[in-house]
């Protein structure tokens, strides 16, 4: 049964990722009713596109290589897949004449269990449960059990999984899992009624084609006692999140509201900063947030209790470097911006750029660093370290030598902090001659999220350009996945809200 169940997961995650139903109302699917109220992860997708999503996965595709409708070409890419993996069914013969039009999967129980026990399952709708049920019988690997379990028949077989059909479902996964889902279908709290799955569903986009429910304070109940969790993190985790994916015409969003606890503990998805748009204008890769010493303060106080508490790291800190962790370093970093740029291994560089409100705090700090690279370089030997040498001018100094193909810049200037690799990026990470924000191709993939401050950029065909000079152009294996990946244009992700209402959306967009 594992060739069944993989292959109705890549069908799930090809759907959630292109394919939706459209559905204006903010309501659970049917499969929330099978669904434990305390699963600690839960999503669906639906498998039949309608609407304004069926015409918008229908234009994405379109883009891809092959020609026909997109649902024939996914079902003939699913076909092969089976051929190839010598799975004993067929997606035309023994699966598409009873899909339905929705799948899910849940995860409930500890986090850690022993091999085999674990308890999740995928439920797959259908429309002739004689016929999922022979498809069902046909996939099982070498001998297989029959059970039964509160009036519901289940198979098991070799391959360890569990299978059954009731109440217009195929579910598969382990068999604590399979159980589960029919204790749930005997009465048992179901998460269609959970007041917090409820709560996030009312807050989500209504125009959706997919959805991911993580339960964390479910999580958080099952993280494991002693070991060694920071409570930061705990508190991050005690409001749920939902996130949402839609498609349209140009992509594919996936959207949803952070818990604000969430988005402190997990920098990378806190608030985009107006840095975004200084940075230079030929980046493939650019990362601008706000105020990163309220990031590092925050991640200090998260984990501080794993290294004997806040005063002890901040000695530790101090001892190391003559530097007052919050005067020193924390107190002068504001917003915070990162970039790289280049299409050949010779011409990459890049840099991380940092806002500093307090010039001579951040000077104490370049200075500091600067005695332990030194310390550090006479030990390893081969690197050398002396003055500043980038062209723009600024206070700091500059690593050499050592096998490092381009220098490493560590300055300031103009109100910024630079950590550059290269000496066009030193100059660039100030002062660029073009930014970031009038590239048209900045603008196409910014304009394409909305209504949203831009945290995250990847502009794909730079990348695909260097990918090729590195050498992959004589690669078969490259030349094959080539043509599916040139439609992708960028992936562009941002934030709006702040406080206890930040919402972040990421889009993965096609030309």
């Amino acid at each position: 049964m594992r060739k069944l169940l993989l292959t109705l997961a890549v069908l799930s995650v090809i759907a959630l990722a292109a394919a939706g139903c459209g559905s204006n109302e903010q309501t659970a699917s049917g499969a929330t009713e099978l669904v434990p109220a305390g699963a600690l992860m839960y999503g669906e997708a639906s498998l039949k596109p309608e609407g304004d999503q069926k015409q918008a996965v229908e234009s994405i595709l379109a883009k891809f290589p092959g020609g026909g409708q997109a649902s024939d070409r996914l079902k003939d890419l699913i076909e092969k897949g089976l051929r190839d993996a010598d799975a004993p069914v067929s997606f035309k013969k023994d699966i598409e004449p009873w899909l339905g039009d929705q799948a899910a999967f849940f995860v409930v129980g500890s986090l850690i269990q022993p091999a085999g026990k674990g308890s999740a399952a995928a439920l797959i709708a259908t429309n002739d449960e004689d016929k999922a049920q022979a498809a069902l019988e046909k996939s099982a690997e070498g001998k297989t059990t029959q059970h039964t379990y509160k009036d519901v028949d289940y198979l098991t077989d070799e391959s360890g999984e569990a299978g059954a059909v009731f109440d217009g479902f195929l579910v598969l996964g382990s068999e604590p899992g399979v159980r589960a889902a029919i204790d749930t279908s005997k009465g048992g709290p179901k998460l269609s009624d959970d007041d917090g799955f409820k709560a996030k569903l009312d807050d989500a986009a209504e125009d959706r084609l997919g959805l991911f429910y993580l339960n964390s304070p479910e999580i958080a109940k099952a993280m494991p006692q002693g070991a060694g969790v920071p409570p930061a993190l705990k508190d991050a985790l005690k409001e749920p999140f939902l996130a949402t994916v839609d498609a349209d015409d140009d992509g594919v969003v996936f959207e949803g509201a952070l818990p604000a606890q969430l988005a402190k503990t997990a920098g990378l998805l806190g608030n985009g900063s107006d840095l975004m748009a200084d940075l230079p204008a030929d980046s493939w890769l650019a990362f601008a947030q706000t105020d990163l010493g309220a990031l590092i303060d925050h991640s200090v106080d998260s984990f501080a209790g794993l290294a004997g508490g806040r005063d002890t790291v901040e000695q530790q800190f101090a001892a190391a470097t003559g530097l007052d962790l919050q005067k020193d370093v924390i107190a002068w970093m504001g917003d915070f911006g990162v970039f790289a740029r280049g299409t050949s291994v010779a011409d990459l560089d890049g840099a991380l750029v940092v806002e500093t409100k307090d010039e001579a705090a951040s000077g104490r700090f370049i200075a500091a660093l600067e005695r332990l690279v030194k310390g550090q370089a006479a030990q390893a030997g081969g690197l050398e370290i002396g003055p500043l040498q980038a062209s723009g001018g600024g206070e700091g100094f500059t690593v050499g030598g050592g096998g490092i193909p381009k220098p490493v810049h560590v300055f300031q200037k103009s109100g910024r902090v630079v950590f550059a690799y290269g000496d066009a990026a030193a100059r660039d990470a100030v002062d660029p001659s073009q930014k970031l924000g009038d590239s048209p191709d900045f603008a196409a993939a910014r304009d394409s999220l909305g209504d949203y401050t831009i945290s995250f950029y990847v502009l794909m065909q730079p990348i695909f350009d260097l990918v090729e000079a590195s050498g992959a152009a004589t690669d078969a294996d490259w030349q094959k996945a080539k043509p599916y990946l040139e439609p992708l244009s960028a992936l562009v992700a941002g934030t709006s809200g702040d406080g206890d209402n930040v919402k972040s959306a990421a889009k993965l967009v096609v030309k």
